[in-house]
């Protein structure tokens, strides 16, 4: 009967919840995603109430593509622990994942009226906005994202990019050229900043883009293709037969229609 005892005793699990927990973290900043969602449901099963643990094993969940789960878990944690705003700002990107964009919305306000100077919850809710043509809207909040941060180039390309659907062509630009400033390699905004420089009629200014994209990235498609047609306002034929081909060489489905149009003698 004591040797029974004594294996039951040793058969009990003494790891405390936090020793759970901490193994958790580290293997999640690992990436090892399964062995970090054993880790947290074990913290857990010890202390229910750990909203941080629920909080990492949805987005472990999240990564191994269990949305559900993750969705579970993130609710779990928003009811144990209200005023996080990490809590709130994750839970919106899964949300707009699973194409639940008012449930995003309305975690992106909440994490909003903890943090009032959250830029990434700002920026996120922008291209919420953006998607959704409210382009109006989405300016006020990209312009917030980047008064709270001002190095997020990304925010001024979107910016450039709503300005411009609302017609405003100079701001575009003004927008594209500070991100640009902010990120010299930036090939997506060297290409916007393109096509609102042809739109105006300044095909050098058009070229000169679309040639620093090819520089930047000398595999893009589209940027041949585009710097194609801005030769044929040039009346560069041969430069421009030459970016159709290599259009045409990369994937570019609308190349061989441009070369029969251009380039056949």
């Amino acid at each position: 009967m004591c040797i029974s005892f004594i294996g039951l005793l040793s058969a009990q699990d003494t790891i405390s919840f936090k020793t759970y927990y901490d193994n958790g973290l580290a293997k999640f900043k690992k990436k090892d995603y399964s062995t970090a969602i054993s880790d947290f449901t074990k913290a857990i099963e010890k202390k229910a109430d750990l909203a941080p643990a629920y909080f990492y094993r949805a987005a472990s969940y999240k990564s191994v593509n269990k949305q559900n789960e993750a969705l579970t878990d993130y609710n779990k944690a928003i009811e144990l622990n209200q005023t996080n705003k990490d809590f709130y700002f994750y839970r919106a990107l899964l949300r707009n994942d699973l194409k639940d964009t008012v449930g995003a919305l309305t975690d992106l306000a909440s994490a909003i009226n903890i943090n009032a100077t959250f830029d990434k919850a700002y920026f996120e809710r922008a291209k919420i906005k953006f998607g959704s043509n409210d382009y109006k809207s989405a300016i006020e909040d990209f312009q917030l994202a980047i008064k709270n941060n001002q190095t997020n180039h990304e925010a001024y390309n979107l910016l450039g990019k709503a300005k411009l659907y609302e017609k405003d062509t100079i701001g575009a630009i003004e927008s594209y050229n500070k991100s640009i400033e902010l990120k010299p390699d930036f090939v997506l905004a060297y290409n916007n900043r393109a096509m609102v420089k042809y739109s105006q009629k300044d095909y050098e200014g058009a070229k000169t883009d679309y040639s620093k994209g090819i520089e930047l990235k000398p595999t893009d498609a589209q940027t041949y293709f585009f710097r194609a047609i801005v030769e044929i306002a040039l009346k560069l034929k041969d430069d421009a037969c030459a970016d159709f081909n290599k259009a045409k060489e990369l994937g570019n489905a609308k190349a061989d229609e441009m070369i029969t149009k251009y380039c056949k003698e």
